[in-house]
Parts: C-alpha cells; structure tokens; sequence
C-alpha cells in the first residue's frame, strides 16, 4: 500500500461514516484544540513509506495526542504569559547575532590557526607544568603471559619472561602463537597496572608498595600458570610518562591558540573600526 493510499485508510478509520472531503480545506478535520485544527493533510510526513497499516495507525494517534497537548500547553501559556514575556524578538536577534559571529570566528580559524604542536613545544609545556599531569593510577612496562598447566618448556618460558631481552622477547612471542592463553608484550608501552592486575589471580591490596617491591611474579591457579615482568614503573602521585600525557597536552595548547586568536581578531577589527571611523561612542 502506497503513503497516499496508507493515509486515507488511516483517516477512514479515524473518521468512520464520514467523508474526509468536508469542512475547511476540503478536509474534515482529525482534531480541534480551541480554534486550531488538525488535518489530514498535516499528517502525511508522520506516517514513514512501507509502515504496516497497524503501525500507521498508532502513528497517527500518539501525532494526535502529542499535537493536542501541545496545544493545550500553547493556549495555557498564551494566557498565563504577560505580552513582554511573550516578546522573543530581542533574544532571537541576539542570538542570530551571536550565530553570525560564532560562525564566522569558525570559520577563521579553520582556515588561519595552525593546529601543528612541535614535539618540542610539547616538552616544554610538560616541563613547565609537572603538576598538571601527576598519575592517579601506577603504570606499568614489561611483559604478561598466561599459559594452561600443561604447557611444556615453562623452565624456558621463566627465563624468558624474567630476562626480556630482545631475543628473548621473541621466543616468548612464538611461544605464545602455539601454547599461551594470553600473552602482552608492552615493553616499550606504559599501561595501566589495574588493567594487568586484575587478570592475576591474587589480590594486591597495596598495587604502589608491589610495585616498588617486586619485578617480577609468578602464579598459578587450577587452570593456568601466570608470569609477570615489570620493567618499569611510576606509582600514584608521580608525574605521568609524557606519552600517557601529549594528547592531552596538545589540546591544551591548540585551545590556548584559539582564544589567543579570537582575541587578537577582535582586537583588529576594533583597531579598523578606529582607523575607519566605522564607530562612535557617545559621551
């Protein structure tokens, strides 16, 4: 069934006995509130293509009654509202005022502001505020694997998790391809600890003191044997790597660019203004 044919079976139902070419507009009308009216016509957009004839018509009754009560409300507030209160004109014109500028500010600085942050300006901000990046989590490097009981060569695997040098790095990860339920290599990537803690399978009621206390660590359960190496860390309170920190840093940055700016914009257009005797301010 097709919208048109989809609305007039609903509008039949609605209005059963009657013809819907009648009334105002040749329509009869579905709904009055006070002098207002709602028609067929207003419902056409309401009732989307390919809607079952049953969906259309729930459709059609949760319009009426949402246009009802805002009707109603609009009449209470018509009412209830003073004519200053009902007087938008000044708030709309300042807010198309302020559209106007924002949109424009936009536009400049999607064209002019340079959004390139040196690794060296970076730096300097880190170095310059260390209390603004201080952790509230420990963060970690090194290695994690977990491996069933029954996997074999876990002497090698022992070694090769505790030592992490290169080569050894290696082995673990082929070992890992053919016998590891899990195995994370972050060596060279700060982590945080609570994400590797909570595979382990013991508690660490004090994560900062384990830390400071152990690099490595090796457990087990009923099911798996678990190897832990810790390479570095930074505990809570210290300042966070500039890593963890730089994307952070560079909105930091790029949003001190946009205010310095917005400001040095509007300081020449007023400076135009002057030399262009665009303005004048009545003593």
């Amino acid at each position: 069934m097709n919208k048109i044919l989809l609305f007039i079976a609903v509008v039949l139902f609605l209005t059963p006995g009657c013809s819907m070419f009648e009334g105002n507009n040749n329509e009869k009308p579905l709904a009055r509130v006070f002098e207002q009216y709602l028609y067929p016509s207003d419902l056409i957009d309401a009732i989307p293509s390919g809607t079952s004839s049953q969906d259309s018509m729930l459709l059609v009754k949760r319009y009426i009654d949402t246009w009802v009560k805002g009707q109603l409300m609009l009449h209470r507030a018509e009412q209830s509202l003073t004519e200053e209160q009902m007087d938008f004109e000044r708030q709309i014109e300042e807010y198309h005022r302020s559209l106007l500028i924002f949109t424009y500010r936009q536009l400049l600085l999607h064209q002019k502001l340079d959004t390139i942050v040196p690794d060296s300006e970076l730096q300097s901000f880190y170095e310059e505020n260390p209390s603004n990046f201080l952790l509230s989590e420990d963060v970690i490097k090194g290695t994690f694997i977990k491996v069933p009981l029954s996997a074999p060569r876990l002497d090698e695997l022992r070694r090769w998790s505790w030592n992490n040098r290169e080569e050894d790095l290696d082995q673990m990860e082929k070992y890992s391809l053919s016998y590891a339920e899990k195995f994370s290599n972050f060596s060279d990537t700060w982590v945080y600890f609570s994400s590797i803690k909570i595979q382990l399978p013991f508690q660490i009621p004090d994560p900062s003191r384990y830390l400071r206390n152990r690099t490595n660590a090796e457990n087990t359960d009923s099911l798996y044997r678990y190897f832990l190496h810790i390479t570095d860390h930074l505990t809570v309170g210290e300042v966070a790597p500039i890593e963890m920190v730089a994307e952070d840093i560079t909105n930091i940055i790029l949003n001190k660019r946009k205010i310095e700016f917005i400001q040095e914009l509007e300081h020449r257009v007023y400076s135009d203004g002057v030399t262009r005797n665009q303005f004048e301010i009545y003593q």
